[in-house]
């Protein structure tokens, strides 16, 4: 069975809250050869990514993916979060992408919700209502 990065992250970061910490090192020396038995150890980037989106989501901080068509201003940087932030009722952090498939606008993943606020939905929708 093949796991996930995430799907590891998790099963560090319990087996790390349910040791004590004389026995973490053990913990992160099972978890090595654990990844290595299963031939995934050039997947550690991507878990300790996961481990850490773990660490500040117990910390309450979101972890917002957010994809433009280009890069964002430091201003519209700071109107997302600020909108996120109030939108979630806490602290968002943002995680960029450049999608070259956008014509414009930003798509913004949080968790499972999705908030497409692109130009491409934005005509599919405008299409749709002309349509009716």
């Amino acid at each position: 069975m093949r796991y996930a990065p995430r799907q590891y992250a998790a099963a560090l970061r319990q087996a790390i809250l349910e040791s004590s910490p004389a026995a973490q090192e053990k913990v992160l020396d099972n978890f090595a050869a654990v990844l290595k038995e299963n031939g995934d150890l050039t997947k550690i980037d991507e878990i300790e990514t996961e481990f850490l989106n773990y660490e500040k989501e117990a910390k309450g901080i979101k972890i917002a993916d957010v994809s433009t068509a280009r890069e964002l201003s430091g201003e519209q940087e700071q109107q997302i979060i600020k909108e996120l932030n109030e939108y979630v009722g806490g602290q968002v952090e943002l995680r960029k992408k450049i999608d070259e498939g956008l014509i414009g606008g930003v798509v913004i993943r949080m968790g499972d919700e999705l908030i497409d606020g692109s130009v491409k939905k934005n005509l599919k929708d405008l299409k749709e209502s002309l349509t009716k």
